[in-house]
């Protein structure tokens, strides 16, 4: 049975940035957003119909229409949308971060004069590619699949910052004509006066985080063994 020395387990879960620690706040955070929504739900159905029954005798069916539109517009669409959505920029935000402690502990330990921020690419991932594969030689997406999935990630990510989810700046594996095509990429479509936008679904943003976690774990290690291809042992 082989020993892994205090001195190494150290190194990787102390001094190494690996991505676990951020990614369990992630997890977190995702479950308490979707028992937050069912609650907030239950919640205002419970006084809309409170105060539907206490003013019942001064409102017509075209009022009490009105009001119970209204909180299915606010629990279906505008909570899933702030929340979840706002789940989906931090998924990124949390990404590139993770990348960018990586990159910052490989020029440290190669103590190289430029970092991963310094390359000229057409955008992060491009960057990352090239600093990783530079440096240690390793494929940083060894499969398209999963880079394609982080490329459509990070424009849907996109399009919520900057368009509040329009369906026109969705990257186009994402754009689609119907609501059920929506529906089976794992998004709601809803329309205002002048826009169509996406909120995205529980599901989807499971499959988000599930996807960036897959990769970061893989990814941080294939960086460690890299960067340390000899374990530490500890003194005698």
């Amino acid at each position: 049975m082989s020993h892994t020395s205090l001195a190494e387990l150290y190194r990787r879960s102390v001094e190494y940035p690996g991505p676990s620690l951020r990614m369990a706040g992630l997890d977190a955070a995702r479950t308490a957003i979707e028992d937050q929504l069912d609650h907030l739900k239950g919640q205002h159905a419970v006084r809309l119909y409170a105060r539907l029954k206490k003013e019942a005798h001064a409102m017509g069916p075209d009022d009490v229409e009105y009001e119970v539109d209204q909180l299915k517009s606010t629990v279906e669409q505008l909570f899933p949308k702030v929340f979840r959505s706002g789940f989906i920029i931090s998924l990124w935000s949390v990404f590139e971060a993770c990348i960018k402690d990586l990159a910052e502990y490989v020029r440290r330990e190669k103590d190289i004069p430029f970092g991963l921020q310094d390359l000229r690419a057409g955008d992060f991932l491009e960057q990352t590619d090239k600093f990783f594969s530079r440096l240690l030689a390793v494929k940083v997406f060894p499969e398209k699949s999963v880079r394609s999935k982080l490329e459509e990630l990070k424009g849907f990510r996109n399009a919520l910052v900057h368009h509040d989810g329009a369906t026109e700046e969705l990257p186009k594996s994402l754009r689609t004509k119907t609501e059920v095509e929506y529906r089976s990429k794992g998004l709601l479509v809803y329309s205002d006066l002048h826009h169509q936008y996406v909120v995205p679904t529980a599901e989807y943003a499971e499959e988000a985080f599930n996807a960036v976690r897959v990769f970061l774990e893989q990814f941080a290690e294939t960086v460690y063994v890299a960067i340390h291809p000899v374990a530490l042992e500890d003194d005698a």
